[in-house]
Order: C-alpha cells, then sequence, then structure tokens
C-alpha cells in the first residue's frame, strides 16, 4: 500500500516541476484567462496562465508585460499550435523577449520541435498538454519540464477520447511529472489523481467563474448552476477551431436534432476591435459579449457540480491546498469525492 508520504512526495515533484509551491495549473482559456486571473492564480500559489490563443506579437508582448506587473511571483502563458499556426513564432518570440523572469511557455498541444528548443534554450519551463500516453512521452522527449494528460471529463476542446483514469494508467513511465486534467476541482479530486499517477492538475472549469476571469457574468451564473448532466461533447462550435470535440454547458445549440441555422447571434472585442460572433464559433463568452451568450460555447467540464459561486482566485486554490492536506492526512483510507461518471459513450453528438 502507498504511504501518504508518497503522494506528498509525488505533488512536491509536481510543485518543483512548474515552479510553484502547489502543483495545480490554471488552463489556458482563450479569452476567459486574462492577466488578472493569471495574477491572482499565481499570487496564491498556483501557476496562474494567461491565453495568448490567436494573439499577434504585439498583443501577445502587452498580455506578458500586464500579466508580470500584476504578480512578482511566476506565472506561465498558453500557446496553442494548431490555432495560431504561423503567429506562433511570432508569439513565442514575443514572450521571450519580455519575460522578466523565468515563466513557463504551455503549450496546448505538441509544440514543434523549434519552438520547444527556443524556450528551453531561454531558460524557461516547458509544459505541454497531450491527449495520449503516446503524446504525453513525445512531449517528455521534447524537453518538457512537465506533461498534462487531458481525459474526456474535461471541459473544453479535447486532445483525444480516452477517460483521464486510463491516461494515467497508461502514462506511467512518461519520465517527468504528469499533472492530470479533466474533472479535477477538489483536493479529493487531486488526492486521487495523485493516487492514480499524477504529479498535480491542471484545472480550467475550477476557474472560469473566478471573480478575476474575464467570463461574461451570464456564463458564470450558468456554470455555478450546473452539474455533470449539464455538460456534453459536441462539435457544434467548431468556427474558427475545427476538428477538435469540446465539452460544453447544453443549450439550443447543442440540444437541437439538426444544426440551427447559420446566424450572427452576438457581439465581442477581439485584439482591441468590435467583431460579430456566428453561431458555432469557438469563441467563449466574455464580459464584453453582447447578444445570445447562451447560444455561444461555454466551456464546462464534469467538475462544474464543484463551482457553486463566484469566488476570488485566492479562495478557490487555498480551499483546494486545504482540502488536498485534510484528504492527504487521512492517509489512503480516505474516500474521494470523485467527479460524477463520464458517460459511457463521450463520442460528440455529431461529427
Amino acid at each position: 500500500m502507498t504511504a501518504p508520504a508518497d503522494f506528498r512526495a509525488a505533488a512536491e515533484r509536481g510543485a518543483a516541476a512548474i515552479g510553484v509551491p502547489f502543483p495545480l495549473i490554471q488552463a489556458g482559456m482563450g479569452g476567459v484567462a486574462g492577466p488578472a486571473l493569471a495574477a491572482a492564480v499565481s499570487d496564491a500559489g498556483a501557476l496562474g496562465t494567461v491565453a495568448l490563443y490567436k494573439s499577434d506579437a504585439a498583443l501577445a508582448a502587452a498580455l506578458v508585460d500586464d500579466t508580470a506587473a500584476r504578480t512578482d511571483r511566476t506565472f506561465s502563458v498558453n500557446v496553442i499550435p494548431e490555432v495560431a499556426d504561423r503567429l506562433l513564432d511570432a508569439q513565442i518570440a514575443a514572450v521571450l523577449d519580455r519575460a522578466d523572469r523565468r515563466i513557463a511557455v504551455n503549450s496546448y498541444g505538441l509544440p514543434p520541435e523549434r519552438t520547444a528548443a527556443a524556450v528551453l534554450a531561454a531558460g524557461h519551463r516547458l509544459i505541454v498538454q497531450t491527449g495520449s500516453s503516446a503524446e504525453a512521452r513525445i512531449a517528455a522527449g521534447l524537453g518538457a519540464h512537465a506533461v498534462v494528460v487531458q481525459g474526456v471529463q474535461a471541459g473544453g476542446h479535447h486532445l483525444g477520447g480516452q477517460p483521464l483514469e486510463e491516461l494515467l494508467a497508461d502514462a506511467a513511465g512518461v519520465g517527468v511529472p504528469v499533472f492530470a486534467a479533466g474533472a479535477v476541482a477538489t483536493g479529493s479530486d487531486l488526492l486521487e489523481a495523485v493516487r492514480r499517477g499524477a504529479s498535480g492538475a491542471l484545472c480550467g472549469t475550477l476557474f472560469v467563474a473566478a471573480a478575476e476571469s474575464a467570463a461574461h457574468p451570464d456564463y458564470k451564473a450558468a456554470l455555478t448552476a450546473a452539474r455533470a448532466a449539464d455538460t456534453v461533447v459536441t462539435e457544434r462550435f467548431s468556427i474558427g477551431w475545427p476538428g477538435r470535440p469540446h465539452r460544453v454547458l447544453r443549450s439550443p445549440v447543442t440540444e437541437s436534432a439538426e444544426p440551427l441555422p447559420a446566424a450572427l447571434i452576438a457581439w465581442t472585442t477581439v485584439m482591441g476591435a468590435r467583431r460579430p460572433v456566428p453561431r458555432g464559433s469557438a469563441a467563449a463568452p466574455t464580459a464584453e459579449a453582447e447578444g445570445l451568450v447562451g447560444e455561444m460555447a461555454r466551456y464546462a467540464g464534469l467538475g462544474c457540480g464543484a463551482v457553486t459561486a463566484v469566488e476570488p482566485a485566492a479562495a478557490l486554490v487555498g480551499r483546494l491546498r486545504a482540502e488536498f492536506a485534510a484528504a492527504l492526512a487521512d492517509g489512503p483510507a480516505v474516500d474521494p469525492v470523485p467527479a460524477e461518471p463520464v458517460p459511457a459513450d463521450p463520442t460528440p453528438v455529431e461529427r
């Protein structure tokens, strides 16, 4: 039987790998994860993340500067190679130029070898999110300080189609600390992930309703009222990011037997410009959105039932740290509080 000391040691390895006191990474949620949220999470002892998404070099530099001005702690920037495409090199160059401390670059999906090499050569940490054990091993081979395995329990876009518990079992022996993503929302959830071989967790849904999150108030309210059954995996929000199933809160868009008619349903601000949002856009509703916010992509994972109020990020991180410590003190006999089970068929509602 594994001793609590072993779980504690695993968590300490995870924290050391990402350069923070507690092995928790806030996900880089495009539009939602801005400098205010990233700084607040980092100040609380976890790894805050600012999302670059499709930012150009100037905006990427500004986001790094803004985050750095808000906290003296380490933080991370999230890049999405498959979405950024040709912008990726400019984003990385801007980040490396503006970083005033050792930070982390958190890549959603495997980054190009040149990107990984540039980050490591500059002395920063590299974190790679993956959807399979094979990808996790490739990421470790690229020099990643930590890899994230994302199960289908997670909200947002999916990198693979396996439940988290299978991924953790398959990721044994990757060689670097592994972080769990998918319905980790309490300290007991985190301990269960550590028992299964993780050294920490990456959480997105937990932080969408944070006070510092840039999510729209209606999105936050819907999330605090939701349970796991209120989420669904779909492909109906693919405009701007095709080819990735995503878990969202149910809405008329997901529940209609046939896709709803194409239409402009909202307006939002992207890189300082006011832009229309078509039905089916991958854009999440931010505080600047106006229109049919309930028909936009409100990403949420199976851990949403643990999100019951809009709270400061410091309170969220503090509670998870306290719960983890309490669960760890109980030793192997503690009963974890798992997220509601993954549906038997996580296939998207529409291909």
